[in-house]
């Protein structure tokens, strides 16, 4: 790759052997360069097509070159935590909202902008603890790189960030539409059956993948074929687990309310699953 532009000593305008333009991110990747000089492309850790029809547009050309040296200089350390703690890997798209996020927030500060909004912090840190945990630490990194104190009130938008990335580009206003939705879920459960539901357990965390994994799926409006239960074996069902029925009859006039979402017969039936498995055991002791 021959050096057509500096961005910044971290980032740069570069082109192949094929004449395509690329930006290249990487530490020192534009240092002292000029020109047709070539690229050392052991030093490049992100590259993003500027040309043809799968390049960036203009304006997410823009904001990935306007992010600042330091920022870019520690997005390897950033992603390197990021990604095996969310068992995912950070595609470009991802990498550009997520560095654009971060300089924006470093940028509060130096303005003396503080995030006040705490809202929903509770189900954040209670909901997707693992994304929570990792806005944490990915504030603490920041922290410590570049000589800042972010505040606690960064952690929010942040673990919205990691849970749109967990779920593979979900928007902030669905992730935002589910935290609310799964919240007030929770509550039905515990309600009804009078117990505060053991976070720590396996079957809750089992409980809240199903919510989030049907969720995300309906406000993707994604089809799946419907699975014909036994009228029986539904029947059943119900005689065994009436309470976890009733609960599910709520949920379904919740989300009908709030969503005109209809639950079909075989989601009834996981729910109503999950519902007893993450109740049982606390009812028992």
């Amino acid at each position: 790759m021959k050096f057509q532009k500096n961005f910044n000593n971290n980032a740069a305008l570069v082109e192949d052997e094929q004449a395509l333009e690329w930006i290249v991110i990487g530490n020192g990747v534009g240092f002292g360069k000029q020109p047709g000089d070539l690229v050392d492309e052991a030093k490049i850790e992100r590259r993003f097509i500027a040309t043809g029809s799968k390049g960036f547009d203009a304006t997410q050309i823009q904001a990935l070159t306007a992010i600042n040296a330091k920022m870019l200089a520690i997005m390897s350390e950033i992603v390197a935590l990021v990604e095996p703690a969310l068992n995912t890997k950070i595609n470009d798209r991802q990498y550009l909202i997520l560095a654009d996020h971060l300089q924006f927030a470093v940028q509060r500060i130096d303005a003396h902008v503080t995030l006040t909004d705490q809202s929903l912090l509770w189900e954040l840190r209670n909901l997707f603890p693992t994304e929570y945990q990792t806005a944490q630490q990915t504030i603490a990194l920041i922290n410590q790189k570049l000589g800042f104190t972010l505040p606690d009130g960064e952690t929010v938008p942040l673990t919205y960030h990691f849970v749109n990335i967990k779920n593979g580009d979900s928007e902030i206003e669905d992730t935002m539409t589910m935290t609310k939705l799964v919240a007030n879920i929770i509550g039905i459960v515990q309600k009804n059956f009078g117990i505060i539901l053991d976070e720590d357990s396996f079957n809750y965390s089992r409980f809240i993948s199903h919510l989030r994994y049907f969720i995300i799926r309906r406000l993707k409006k994604a089809q799946e074929p419907v699975t014909q239960l036994d009228p029986a074996l539904l029947a059943m069902m119900i005689t065994r687990y009436p309470q976890a029925y009733q609960v599910v009859q709520q949920i379904s006039a919740f989300l009908k309310h709030e969503m005109n979402w209809t639950l079909q017969s075989d989601e009834e039936v996981y729910l109503l699953l999950h519902i007893w498995r993450v109740t049982q055991h606390q009812q028992t002791e």
